[in-house]
């Protein structure tokens, strides 16, 4: 019998010309986006079979989403020595452990051990459904012990966002993936039809035919879209000047970056900014700005996110360079501003990276700072659900740790609710996307809280889809706080209070 040893090195540079070589040299597994072996298929290929093999070898990221999870299973299935590394091969009493010394030393002589990993065993199909399953939450970053700059480079996100490219430059973007990256454009529009927008993603004919032309789940709750943009609604608002100090603490200087959900989804995240901003004294601005390139690097548009990229530098590069911070209240906004940008753009991304902050951890930092004052009317129990792209970032639950401040008793939601974006939308993925959610939904019931908080939106939409609890960033229920009229977030069937309809 043959015992499969899980035996994996990094893959070695291949042969290419003097540029490619070079580009090689720093980036030996292809992950840059400039590095012509980014964009190679062979290439490519080699790299998910070298990274799966570590990953079966590892497997502490077994129980982070469907991804590994299918990997994993279809690797035991397919593997045909699984039976003999899990001891089925014995009878019932050496299964039972009733086995004589001797007859033990026996069997493992005679057990050989194989360096073949069943990795290689994985279709074509197998490949594509995990790469699918990816809903870069980029949870196993962090929890990956063979990261850059270890040895064997494993950066599984990337890999699967590298993947998805290749696909993209191949054979094209479809219609769904380009409706759902086209924030900006679709935001433009159903703002000026906000009311027949909504009836339309409301009524279950419209949606039975999007699911049929669009793949976007006719059961998946979609957020509705405000009849004035953020942007439209600050042109017209008076200008609020900065009052000067009296307590020799230096006036804050930001920039408030909206992102797509808050310009045209839901203006009164960013409208509740302003306000507690203001009232902290801040010297505010909002420039003009376009979609963070997140949903296009979901599709594996590189060059569109890169050309979105490239038009928020340029509108926001200014005021960084006043001293600004520009702060984002959306935690993939601010992940893709913080992370993506020095790649796509280099030193300006850079730049645009270093001054770029998010918004609970900014206000956090003016409370403890005593510029900005507690609210004095009760916040109440509440459940905060932190998104996923914020807990990659690394900077602590900082959108829980503002509402502790202000004075909630908040209990953490730390589990992925499987939304994550545009995949959650996706009708191949929505049933998944639900099973995702269930541990989140269940500790926030668990909770039984006054208000449910989320600092990403989506997250907030899948939780409300579940629960049947409305959801509220942060800075919502801080500025609800701040007017004395606590937000809260009934069960279904509970008598709603005008605030939680704010």
């Amino acid at each position: 019998m043959k015992l499969p040893l899980v035996q994996s090195t990094p893959l070695q540079a291949a042969e290419g010309s003097p540029s490619a070589a070079q580009s090689v040299a720093s980036d030996p597994h292809g992950m840059a986006y400039e590095n012509p072996l980014f964009w190679d298929r062979a290439h490519a290929d080699k790299e998910i079979e070298r990274v799966f093999e570590i990953c079966n070898g590892c497997r502490l990221c077994f129980n982070l989403c469907p991804s590994f999870d299918v990997m994993f299973k279809r690797i035991d299935a397919l593997d045909p020595h699984a039976s003999e590394a899990e001891g089925k091969h014995l009878d019932a009493s050496h299964a039972q452990g009733m086995i004589e010394e001797t007859e033990a030393k026996s069997l493992l002589a005679k057990v050989e051990v194989s360096t073949d990993n069943p990795v290689h065993l994985l279709a074509q199909a197998d490949k594509d459904r995990i790469v699918g399953l990816c809903y870069e939450c980029k949870l196993c970053y962090p929890k990956c012990p063979y990261v850059p700059p270890h040895e064997f480079a494993v950066d599984f996100p990337k890999l699967i966002l590298r993947y998805k490219a290749i696909d993209a430059k191949e054979h094209g973007i479809g219609l769904r993936e380009k409706f759902l990256g086209a924030t900006d454009l679709n935001g433009t529009l159903m703002t000026k039809i906000a009311p027949i927008a909504n009836a339309a993603a409301h009524n279950s004919f419209n949606r039975m035919l999007m699911e049929k032309t669009l793949g976007i789940a006719k059961d998946r709750q979609l957020p509705d879209y405000a009849d004035q943009s953020f942007e439209t609604w600050w042109s017209r608002r008076a200008p609020v000047e900065a009052s000067a100090r009296t307590d020799g603490k230096e006036t804050p200087k930001a920039a408030l970056f909206p992102t797509c959900f808050g310009n045209y989804n839901d203006p009164e995240i960013p409208k509740a900014a302003v306000e507690v901003l203001e009232h902290a004294g801040c010297d505010l601005t909002c420039p003009e700005s376009v979609c963070c390139g997140m949903p296009k690097m979901d599709c594996g548009d590189i060059e569109g996110a890169r050309k979105l990229a490239r038009r928020n530098a340029e509108i926001l590069l200014p005021s960084v360079r006043e001293g600004r911070k520009i702060l984002s209240p959306g935690p993939s906004c601010t992940l893709m501003l913080k992370q993506e940008y020095p790649e796509l753009l280099g030193a300006e991304g850079k730049e645009l990276a270093d001054a770029t902050i998010d918004l609970s951890d900014y206000l956090l930092q003016l409370g403890r700072a005593k510029i900005l004052a507690k609210p004095t009317a009760p916040i109440g129990k509440v459940a905060f659900h932190v998104a996923c792209h914020n807990r990659v970032q690394n900077f602590g639950y900082r959108g829980r740790d503002l509402l502790k401040w202000a004075g909630g008793d908040v209990t953490l939601v730390d589990k992925c609710c499987g939304m994550d974006g545009t995949w959650g939308m996706k009708a191949e993925y929505f049933e998944e996307s639900l099973k995702v959610a269930e541990g989140a939904a269940r500790k926030v019931e668990e909770t039984a809280p006054d208000v449910v908080a989320a600092d990403c939106p989506l997250a907030g939409l899948q939780l409300k889809q579940k629960t049947g609890r409305t959801s509220f960033h942060p800075v919502k229920v801080l500025r609800a706080a701040y007017r004395g009229e606590p937000l809260r977030s009934p069960a279904p069937g509970t008598k709603k209070s005008d605030s939680q309809m704010r």
